[in-house]
């Protein structure tokens, strides 16, 4: 019976490495938000106003768990991110740019 139950945790550790590591992997371990999160009226595009607003959002959502508030004056310009220049930003721009400062 303890044979049994060993191999029961391991699978059971295994199991669990498997459902959390591409979690982790999504975001290279770091907590960066999705542009779902930032798409308040999730029309596939943020304004500068809107990428703001959710800036705050999660900000005060941060602060209310007790977290670190880290970068939070280190943010990009909305220039920045926009790199088409057209006065929004798609998710491709926004999945670019995230991907630039994981480097």
């Amino acid at each position: 019976m303890q044979i049994f139950s060993k191999y029961i945790r391991l699978f059971l550790v295994a199991l669990s490495l498997l459902l959390v590591t591409p979690a982790i992997a999504q975001n290279g371990g770091r907590n960066m938000p999705t542009f779902e999160s930032f798409d308040l009226n999730n029309d596939g595009t943020l304004t500068e106003k809107e990428m703001n607003e959710a800036r705050e959002i999660r900000a005060k959502e941060r602060q209310e768990e007790g977290r670190m508030q880290r970068n939070a004056k280190n943010h990009y310009e909305f220039s920045r991110i926009d790199s088409n220049e057209d006065g929004v930003v798609n998710k491709k721009e926004f999945e670019d740019h995230q991907t630039r400062r994981k480097r």
